[in-house]
């Protein structure tokens, strides 16, 4: 039997210019938490802070530059909203994560995907 876990990345972000209430280490503790219980190997982390439109951040360009290398088959996200709290800009991005064959979970709200009509048009 082939007990191989998984590979994921943890992706952590507050909208704050800072980190003053040691949020990002909460969420990462949590994420990490919750990769224990996915039995998947963290294989890398990145996090972003402030606000910031569209999907271009630091925290985020890293995991999509390592997650070929690196063979990151899941993202741990505390939510949605980490992605982007634009639904499109959101979509958009686990549209890229579902043609990666990347999948992305959330301890709040399980597997985040498009909507299966998005999905079907891949």
């Amino acid at each position: 039997m082939d007990d191989k876990k998984k590979k994921a990345w943890i992706y952590t972000r507050i909208d704050a210019p800072e980190d003053s209430h040691g949020t990002l280490k909460k969420q990462y503790e949590q994420l990490n938490t919750y990769g224990e219980q996915l039995r998947v190997e963290i294989a890398g982390s990145s996090s972003d802070m402030g606000e910031t439109a569209g999907l271009d951040r630091p925290g985020l360009d890293l995991f999509l530059e390592e997650k070929d290398s690196r063979g990151i088959e899941v993202l741990l996200v505390l939510d949605s909203s980490r992605i982007s709290r634009d639904k499109t800009l959101c979509r958009e991005f686990l549209l890229r994560m579902t043609k990666s064959r990347i999948e992305v979970c959330s301890p709040l709200e399980g597997i985040l995907s498009a909507s299966p009509q998005q999905a079907a048009e891949l």
